[in-house]
């Protein structure tokens, strides 16, 4: 059982709980509390050697168990600036965590689960609540279900970047970081709550946790909700996707705060959880943020950000930026950065300076290279960022310059391709397939993609792999016409090859394919069979059988396909046997079938309907059926047996022998079953069961012999002479 230590935990900063999936490992998860401890004021005696973290069922709330989770970290929350420390704030960050086994038979229910931890206490200095040093804090965290309809379901919890240990100053804008990531993929939604108690309490700080669908909350000051859970100028706020926290607090305090984190995939959420933190808010000295200027060599006023800056191939490859900040002896640094481009290929010279006056002002280049070029009118934005040495973070300040700058000779590469013109005329059902082309004139390494305008290729089933090369490549393009492309509809695709001399600024070429969709033509196909008559009769018992070959023609290239099947029956659980087959074109395949009396059971006829159908692959799909009918009959015929009287097996090759293969059948409710010879003394001389099997008595003298036709309802009986 677990061991409960009864220390006060006081000054609890805040935390969350996880849970990561282990795959591919018998211990499937890690279960794990991030807790942050107020290093000053914290009792050294409640900072737990362990923790226990509480299961729950979410559906009923009921308990599932509880983890021991031992301590396996502990280390300071830094500042971003390590040089804005302040001696009211010390965080300490302690990590709990272990691995474990979820069974599946226990975690698949679909409502999923939730896990807690129940501790006492907070921080009592905390500004913003009633009773802080009383108020007990409890971490939330609910997971879906590890199996979901027989399938295991894979999920972890977001991640979180360390906190940083950061303040804020009264009447300054603070903006602090409170986002993660998902190593699955799902998406993250964040909105501000009012912090969970739980119920521990200062008398009992470290309870058995209960499960709830509603643990009791913080109670705010008078005049705070979570609309201003910091007041002030600007309260705290956070954006829903990012998580970003963002606040101008307005007065002096230590604010508690609590982020819920709602994870989805695929629109449905299958997650949540909560993250406790708690700001201090001190009187800073006052700050100046930087200023960035910027003017076009020969004009008087500054760029105000709405013009294009246009610079010809002759223009020298530098322009001059200026930055100036009212601190005195503030550090200052400049970085940049090219928007929508995957490298900048411009330079700042020089990056940083220390102010020595006040309003000190310093003068920079930045410098373009040959691959910061413009191509088709379009400007590159970029963006440079003035940054001081501010408390508790950076003061900045941004200039966002639009340049137009003409490149170097580069010729664009060039796109074509295999077909006639810039026209396709396609078919519903029917392939298209051509080659495109890319040539770069200068020889550079280019690339070759395509891209359809207002819809995806993998979405209409075209396919166009990416190439690249140098110099030329070339590609093929295929495309199977969907079934739902609409006559008169016009589908198009570019084909870009990219000049890759600069990467991150490619120079495009491309061509434009149109495709003009039409009505599908379609012939239906056609089915036959070998036999002259639809119809089939066929005497039992016989062993002779049924077969003949069915045939299926398509004039088109389509696809057909060959079936067959029983009217109101089986073909395989009466025996018959026929393969289906696909092909173009022409197909055949054999019906063969060898009934016998247990199909009729006991009827005297039995008719039997065979459909054989044939339908094409097209989108307008065309079939065609023909039907054979089997009329089966027992017979019933009047049987007679017309053996001979006399044979003479002297071995002349006549007569020798009593011939029985001409003995009927029967039919199927009287058989033939034996045939037996006596003596005229009564004794058998012979006897078979095989109607084939002829008899020559060349080893029995002459003389008078009886026979016995055997049927299964009558017998036929006669008198024989043999001569000798």
């Amino acid at each position: 059982m677990l061991c409960i230590i009864e220390a006060r935990a006081t000054h609890i900063v805040g935390g969350q709980l996880f849970i990561s999936e282990n795959k591919n490992s018998y211990y499937n998860y890690n279960i794990g509390l991030t807790m942050y401890f107020d290093a000053l004021n914290g009792n050294p005696g409640a900072e737990d050697n362990q923790v226990a973290v509480y299961v729950f069922r979410k559906r009923d709330n009921a308990a599932m168990g509880f983890v021991r989770l031992p301590k396996i970290e502990r280390k300071s929350v830094s500042y971003t600036n390590p040089l804005c420390g302040i001696a009211s704030t010390e965080t300490i960050q302690i990590t709990y965590a272990t691995d474990i086994r979820l069974e599946n038979v226990d975690f698949s229910d679909s409502g999923g689960y939730y896990m807690v931890w129940d501790r006492c206490c907070r921080n009592g200095t905390i500004t913003n609540i009633k009773s802080p040093g009383d108020a007990g804090s409890l971490f939330y965290l609910e997971f879906p279900p590890i199996v979901k309809n027989g399938v295991t379901f894979h999920n972890s919890s977001p991640k979180f970047s360390v906190i940083q240990g950061d303040y804020a100053c009264v009447n300054s804008p603070f903006f602090f970081n409170f986002g993660g990531t998902d190593a699955d993929g799902d998406s993250l939604s964040y909105r501000l709550i009012t912090p969970m108690q739980g119920f521990s309490t200062k008398d009992q700080p470290s309870v058995q946790a209960i499960g709830s669908s509603n643990y009791p909350t913080l109670n705010w000051i008078d005049g705070v909700t979570n609309e201003n859970i910091i007041p002030g100028p600007k309260p705290l706020t956070i954006d829903v996707r990012t998580g970003m926290l963002s606040v101008t607090p307005g007065n002096l305090g230590l604010y508690v705060f609590a982020v819920q984190v709602d994870e989805y995939r695929n629109g449905v959420k299958i997650g949540t959880l909560t993250r406790d933190f708690q700001l201090r808010v001190v009187d800073c000295p006052k700050m100046d943020e930087p200023k960035l200027l910027f003017k076009e060599k020969g004009k008087s006023n500054f760029y105000n950000g709405n013009e294009i800056v246009t610079i010809k191939k002759e223009d020298p490859n530098c322009f001059e930026v200026m930055v100036t900040d009212p601190t005195v002896n503030d550090f200052l640094k400049v970085t940049g950065r090219a928007i929508d481009h995957s490298q900048n290929y411009f330079s700042i010279l020089p990056a940083q300076y220390r102010t020595t006056v006040a309003n000190d002002t310093m003068r920079f280049e930045v410098c373009l290279d040959e691959c910061f070029a413009t191509y088709d009118n379009r400007p590159i934005r970029i963006e440079l960022i003035a940054e001081d040495e501010s408390c508790p973070v950076p003061l900045t300040d941004t200039l966002v310059i639009y340049i137009r700058r003409e490149g170097p000779e580069n010729n664009q590469p060039v796109v074509t391709t295999s077909l006639p013109g810039d026209f396709v005329h396609a078919t519903a059902g029917v392939p298209v397939s051509f080659t495109v082309f890319g040539k770069d004139p200068d020889a550079d390494s280019l690339t070759l993609a395509g891209a359809g305008q207002n819809f995806s290729l993998a979405s209409m089933a075209m396919i166009f792999n990416t190439i690249g090369g140098k110099a030329s490549v070339q590609q093929t393009f295929s495309w199977l016409p969907p079934c739902n492309a609409h006559k008169g509809d016009t589908l198009k695709v570019d084909f870009t090859a990219n000049d890759l001399r600069c990467a991150g600024n490619p120079l495009p070429g491309s061509k434009t394919i149109y495709f003009i969709i039409d009505e599908s033509p379609n012939s239906a196909p056609s089915v036959s069979t070998s036999l002259n008559m639809p119809t089939v009769s066929y005497a039992l018992p016989s062993s002779d059988g049924i077969t003949f070959d069915v045939t299926a023609i398509d004039s088109d290239t389509n696809t057909i396909i060959l079936t067959a099947q029983g009217r109101g029956f089986n073909l395989t659980d009466a025996g018959m046997s026929f393969g289906n087959k696909s092909g173009v074109q022409q197909i055949s395949s054999q019906f063969s079938w060898s009934p016998d009396c247990r199909i009729m059971n006991g009827d005297s006829n039995k008719t039997f309907t065979v459909d054989f159908i044939t339908q094409d692959k097209s989108c307008m799909a065309a079939t065609d059926t023909t039907s054979v009918t089997i009329q089966l009959s027992d017979y019933t015929a009047k049987m007679t047996i017309d053996l001979p009287n006399v044979i003479t097996p002297n071995g002349d090759g006549k007569n020798d022998c009593l011939i029985f293969n001409e003995i009927p059948e029967g039919s199927c409710n009287d058989q033939f079953t034996d045939i037996t010879i006596f003596n005229r003394w009564g004794k058998q001389v012979y006897y078979s069961k095989n109607k084939d099997q002829n008899w020559c008595p060349n080893t029995i003298s002459a003389g008078y012999y009886f026979y016995v036709v055997q049927y299964t309802q009558k017998s036929f009986k006669g008198g024989l002479t043999v001569l000798k």
